[in-house]
């Protein structure tokens, strides 16, 4: 008889808004581009803005929009050395103190804890590096040699993307979500399928 394994148990927290106070997407697009070549940027997607309001242009298509503009062909080394100096100079001031104890506590079981976010990987991945979290899961952002293309790798990890990128970092072993923190409507499922889940625990 053959005997299924264990599933293997994990505590998840989101990033933006649960552990930061501000969406570091939209501070890194910035910080990366230097204002000029962002204004523009902003200005040429505003199309894609309009539409995500009128809902003709879902999340998921917007960000592939956004994404293409800032990042199609920008060299890797660039961009995440931008990322890592993003890490170190800005998100320190953007993260939550109590979200902070928590994540401490926490790493007392550093192989369990992960952070699963539809930020995007080179900077939130320097972060965690500082943090010894190393159990990444974020927006992934393909390369074609020494250059970003300007598509993502895999899905945007918001929504549904949170629990199917969860899974398949497992697969096909099974994976149990002890605990669970959000704080949006793009957290829902991952809180629904954790164990214990908590919604905006760290807000004052």
């Amino acid at each position: 008889m053959t005997v299924s394994p264990s599933p293997v148990e994990i505590v998840v927290f989101d990033f933006d808004g649960t552990i930061t106070t501000d969406d570091t997407f939209r501070l890194f697009l910035r910080y990366y581009a230097g204002v000029a070549k962002w204004a523009l940027n902003i200005l040429l997607l505003l199309p894609v803005f309009v539409g995500y309001a009128l809902k003709i242009v879902d999340r998921n298509q917007a960000k592939i929009y956004v994404i293409r503009r800032f990042f199609k062909n920008a060299p890797v080394e660039r961009l995440n050395a931008r990322a890592a100096s993003f890490a170190e100079e800005i998100i320190p001031s953007l993260i939550r103190p109590q979200a902070q104890s928590c994540l401490d506590d926490k790493k007392s079981d550093l192989e369990s804890l992960y952070i699963c976010s539809a930020s995007i990987a080179p900077y939130l991945r320097a972060w965690g590096e500082s943090q010894n979290i190393h159990n990444i899961l974020a927006t992934e952002l393909e390369t074609d040699g020494n250059r970003y293309t300007g598509e993502i790798k895999g899905w945007n990890i918001w929504g549904e993307g949170k629990v199917r990128r969860i899974l398949a970092e497992f697969a096909p072993h099974p994976v149990k979500i002890i605990e669970a923190y959000g704080d949006s409507r793009g957290d829902r499922e991952m809180l629904h399928a954790a164990e214990a889940s908590y919604f905006r625990p760290f807000r004052l």
